[in-house]
C-alpha cells in the first residue's frame, strides 16, 4: 500500500445523512489508499454521529475520516474549497453527499492519470436512479475546454472525476457561483489541463429533492457564467456561445412550466432558445409553438418526436 497515491476523497454534507452513509461506504470501499474529509455545512454538527460511527475500515483497504465543521452552510465550493486544502492525498475526489463510488473506481482512473502527465482529470460514466447508465461522450476528451463552454460535458461532474492534486491547488481557492459551481469548475480544469475518461460507469447518482440543478439558481448561474467568460468564448465560432445560450433558455422554458402547467413566459424562453440554436433550429421552434399549449403541449410533442 505505501507505493500506491492515496486519494483525498472530499464530501461536502448538508442535512443527507441518510445518503452521507453510502457516500462514505463506497470510498472506503475503494482498492486504494484513501482518507475522507466530510465537510459539514449544517452549523450544528448534524453529520457528526455518522462519521463517528465508522470504524475506519471496509470492503476495500479502508482509510481515515476526518470530520469538518463549518460553522454556516457557504455553499458546496466553499465546502470542496475547505475539505481540498486539508487533503494530502496525490489525487483528490470530490463526492457530493448523495453520490456513491462504484467498485473499482480509482482502480480504474488511477492508470490513466499517471500514465500520462499532460492529463490531469479523468472521469467516467454513470449509473443514474432517473436516466439509468450514462456514457461519457466520445470528443469530450483531451482539451475540453470548448465542450465546456458550450455547457454539454454531462456525465464529467465533480462525482465523476479524479482529479491531480496540484491542478487543484491551482484552483483553491474555488470561485463561488450560485447554482453554476460545477460547470463553471469544469471550464477552470480545461483551461489548465487536459481529460480523459473510463467508458463505463463508476458512480451511482442519487436524485434527492431541492437540487440546484433543478432550481432558477442553476438558469442564473449559466447566465452568469456566459457573462463571466466572454473573453473566452471570443476566441471560439460564435456557436459554441449560442449553444450555451440555447440550452439556458430551454431550461428556464422547463421551469416555467414545472412550476405552472400553463405560463406565458415559457414560450418567450422556447423562442430565444429557437432563435439562438447554432443547429436543430426547426424542433426548438417546434417545441415552443408546443409550448402555447402549456405542458400537455410539450408532452405532445415528446410522443411525436419533434422536440429537441
Amino acid at each position: 500500500m505505501a507505493n500506491r497515491p492515496t486519494v483525498s476523497v472530499v464530501v461536502p454534507t448538508y442535512y443527507r445523512n441518510d445518503r452521507l452513509r453510502e457516500a462514505i461506504d463506497g470510498a472506503l470501499a475503494q482498492r486504494a489508499p484513501v482518507e475522507v474529509i466530510v465537510v459539514d455545512g449544517s452549523g450544528e454538527a448534524h453529520a457528526r454521529p455518522v462519521v463517528e460511527a465508522f470504524d475506519g475500515t471496509g470492503e476495500g483497504d479502508g482509510g481515515e475520516i476526518e470530520y469538518v465543521a463549518q460553522a454556516r452552510d457557504e455553499g458546496p465550493h466553499a465546502a470542496r474549497s475547505l475539505g481540498a486544502e486539508r487533503a494530502t492525498g496525490e489525487y483528490v475526489q470530490f463526492l457530493d453527499d448523495d453520490d456513491r463510488l462504484l467498485p473499482g473506481k480509482f482502480e480504474a482512473q488511477l492508470p490513466l492519470l499517471e500514465a500520462d502527465e499532460a492529463v490531469g482529470v479523468v472521469y467516467s460514466g454513470l449509473r443514474d436512479e432517473e436516466w439509468g447508465v450514462v456514457d461519457p461522450i466520445p470528443d469530450v476528451r483531451g482539451d475540453v475546454l470548448e465542450h465546456a463552454l458550450r455547457l454539454r460535458t454531462f456525465p464529467c461532474v465533480p462525482s465523476t472525476m479524479l482529479v491531480d492534486r496540484a491542478v487543484v491547488d491551482d484552483l483553491l481557492p474555488f470561485e463561488h457561483r450560485h447554482g453554476a459551481d460545477d460547470s463553471g469548475m469544469k471550464i477552470e480544469l480545461a483551461r489548465r489541463t487536459r481529460f480523459d475518461y473510463v467508458d463505463r460507469p463508476l458512480v451511482e447518482r442519487g436524485k434527492p429533492d431541492g437540487t440546484l440543478s433543478s432550481s432558477w439558481a442553476h438558469v442564473d448561474g449559466r447566465r452568469y457564467l456566459v457573462r463571466r467568460y466572454a473573453d473566452l468564448y471570443d476566441r471560439y465560432p460564435d456557436e459554441v456561445r449560442r449553444t450555451a445560450v440555447r440550452q439556458t433558455h430551454y431550461r428556464a422554458g422547463n421551469k416555467h412550466l414545472e412550476e405552472s402547467a400553463w405560463s406565458p413566459s415559457a414560450p418567450v424562453e422556447f423562442a430565444r432558445a429557437a432563435y439562438h440554436t447554432p443547429e436543430r433550429r426547426g424542433r426548438y421552434a417546434a417545441t415552443a409553438v408546443a409550448s402555447v399549449f402549456g405542458r400537455p403541449g410539450i408532452d405532445a410533442a415528446d410522443r411525436l418526436g419533434i422536440a429537441p
